[in-house]
């Protein structure tokens, strides 16, 4: 210690003062301090506020499909019934969101107890309860009611008609009083105005051009364009006979062929032509005039068992299409069987056609 009665230090130096601790100024506590946390409460202020604004009352449009239910056994309803109601309701937009995503139940019309030309007024209660919401508030209804229109209701059987359009193919017929309708009758119901208006139901057309074999077809009964009918039944099995018709096709000279002649024998037919008309279902012969059917007149050597000689009554036959017969004129002809190196026989009669 000095005289003085100060302290001293080591080197004769004085000591440095104490440092003071920075003074924060308003500026640095208010937005520096706790940053993170006042961003946070900032933000959360904000969203919370912005719920709030979006979740104020607003309207909207609801549809609810409309279905009649009940009404007089003895009348029938003959009025323009809404198909839907379109309801504007009010509420927080999150009920309201909840309720247009809710698929809401049809609203069920029951006119018992109404008449002819009363109204009929929608029930505000019964569509809140539809919506399912009880904070909704309904705004308005369109439409509010309908007139009733009622008239009696009356039931009759009536024929079914099968309605044929069209003529089958060339080569088949129809008989169009054969057509077998089942079933033949069908009870129907509805207004008394358009029930009397029908004295008999025909089916949708059945197209005869792309038939050309019997069916039994399974077809829809035609609305005769009334409104306010009901059939008992909706489809009818229609039966419709198609047949062949018969008939001729002249080929007129065709050529005459020899089949199966043995290998060492040759094989002489004459004459080397005959008239030749076919008889059968039409559409087959018409196959054939087109060239979509063989037909080959010939003689088979194979029935001669390979023997040479002359056969002065071989018979001609006719490879044709299944059902169709063979008019030939002549029916017999000569096949003369010989020897390569015998030619007598081949030439005793003149001009013949050779077969291997």
């Amino acid at each position: 210690m000095s005289p003085t009665g100060e302290h001293s230090t080591l080197g004769g130096q004085a000591p440095h003062p104490p440092k003071k601790a920075p003074r924060r100024t308003f500026f640095r506590r208010i937005f520096i301090e706790n940053l993170g946390i006042k961003l946070t409460s900032m933000f959360l202020a904000v969203a919370l506020l912005l719920v709030v604004r979006q979740d104020q009352s607003k309207e909207a449009d609801i549809e609810i499909p409309v279905v009649l239910s009940n009404k007089s056994d003895s009348e029938e309803f003959v009025g323009a019934l809404p198909k839907t109601l379109r309801i504007r309701v009010r509420d927080r937009w999150s009920r309201l969101a909840k309720a247009l995503e809710r698929k809401s139940s049809a609203y069920m019309v029951d006119l018992r107890g109404f008449s002819n030309g009363s109204i009929y007024t929608f029930d505000r209660e019964q569509i809140q309860r539809l919506l399912g919401g009880s904070t909704l508030t309904i705004q308005s209804i369109y439409p509010s009611q309908f007139d009733v229109k009622l008239e009696q209701r009356l039931e009759k059987t009536v024929p079914v008609r099968a309605n044929l359009v069209g003529e089958v193919p060339e080569g088949y017929m129809v008989s169009r009083d054969k057509v077998i309708v089942t079933p033949d009758k069908i009870k129907i119901w509805g207004a008394i105005s358009s029930v009397q208006q029908v004295n008999d139901i025909t089916t949708h057309s059945i197209d005869l051009a792309v038939m050309d074999k019997s069916a039994r077809i399974e077809v829809q009964v035609q609305n005769p364009g009334l409104p306010f009918l009901t059939f008992e039944h909706e489809r009818v099995q229609v039966e419709v006979s198609i047949a062949e018709m018969e008939g001729k096709h002249k080929m007129g000279t065709v050529d005459l062929h020899v089949r199966n002649c043995p290998e060492n024998l040759e094989c002489n037919l004459t004459p080397l032509q005959a008239k030749l008309t076919l008889q059968g279902p039409i559409p087959t012969l018409l196959r054939v005039e087109r060239g979509e059917l063989p037909v080959e007149v010939y003689i088979d050597a194979a029935d001669f068992e390979g023997i040479p000689g002359k056969y002065p009554r071989a018979r001609l036959l006719c490879d044709r299409p299944q059902g169709v017969e063979c008019l030939i004129s002549p029916r017999l002809g000569t096949l003369v069987l010989t020897s390569p190196h015998d030619e007598t026989a081949s030439n005793e009669d003149g001009p013949a056609r050779k077969g291997r």
